[in-house]
């Protein structure tokens, strides 16, 4: 089955609109082969007629849904990227100690959370690194696009060789086992919230003291990318955080932040 120019148009345009992730000329093999994989999957034999259900307000929602995770990679662990954390761990939070002492609430957004590694991973870093952890008002909004990581990720529960990137000491601080696996304890998911959420729309967020959206913008082209940063800095405090890919850079793209780089590792600081 042959995608043809105007159907790769109408996909494309569409995923565009509903999600800003762009697809290139150059990827039009990638999007075929995901194309054809849905449509095996609802039992249709044409592409326009796919087009049809995926578009249909009333019944295709989900598959649109489903058709716009397929699109994406996933791929994360745990402490990915270590010297961020290690920023996160030696800079920010001793930062946000200071600036929080008063009411001791702390809000933070892992913005295309995937599996939830990420999100639990900062869960670890602040109980490791704040004084009385239990004191503070802690929470993490985790957000994906895709419904399915997203109910991966309440359960917490990971197999042994998703567990490789978390030291023994961690391990046995904040997870338990369960049935030959890894499930985060209890006390930490408690402070992440998971939430459908898709960036091409508003959330409502303010006020947040840290934003990591790591790997995320390189599916957009530069207009997304741009309103994007512009939404996170709306929604952060002033001198408030923001954690990109390794990939991913605001040149070009934002003078309202301050580049830091320590240690291997970089964090962009909105500027008051």
């Amino acid at each position: 089955m042959v995608l043809t120019d105007d159907e790769f148009k109408l996909f494309s345009q569409l995923i565009y609109n509903e999600s800003g992730i762009a697809i290139k000329e150059a990827k039009k093999e990638f999007l075929l082969a995901r194309l054809r994989k849905r449509l095996q999957l609802n039992q249709l034999d044409s592409f326009y007629r796919y087009y049809k259900f995926v578009t249909d307000k009333a019944g295709g929602q989900r598959e649109l849904l489903d058709l716009l995770d397929s699109l994406t990679i996933n791929e994360t662990s745990f402490f990915r990227n270590r010297p961020q954390f290690d920023i996160l761990a030696n800079l920010v939070i001793p930062e946000l100690k200071n600036k929080r002492a008063d009411k001791h609430t702390l809000r933070l957004w892992s913005a295309g959370c995937s599996r939830g590694q990420e999100a639990y991973s900062i869960a670890m870093s602040l109980l490791e690194h704040l004084d009385i952890p239990r004191s503070w008002d802690i929470k993490i909004i985790a957000s994906d696009i895709s419904l399915r990581v997203l109910e991966f990720a309440q359960k917490g529960l990971y197999n042994k060789n998703e567990m490789e990137t978390v030291s023994p000491e961690y391990q046995r601080e904040y997870f338990e086992s369960l049935n030959h696996q890894y499930q985060v304890k209890s006390y930490v998911r408690k402070l992440v919230v998971f939430d459908y959420h898709n960036l091409k729309h508003e959330n409502g967020l303010l006020g947040l003291d840290v934003i990591f959206c790591r790997n995320v913008m390189i599916y957009f082209d530069i207009e997304e990318q741009k309103r994007l940063i512009e939404k996170f800095h709306k929604s952060l405090t002033e001198g408030g955080y923001l954690f990109l890919g390794h990939a991913e850079s605001l040149q070009g793209l934002s003078d309202k932040f301050q580049f830091i780089y320590h240690d291997k590792g970089a964090v962009y600081r909105k500027i008051a």
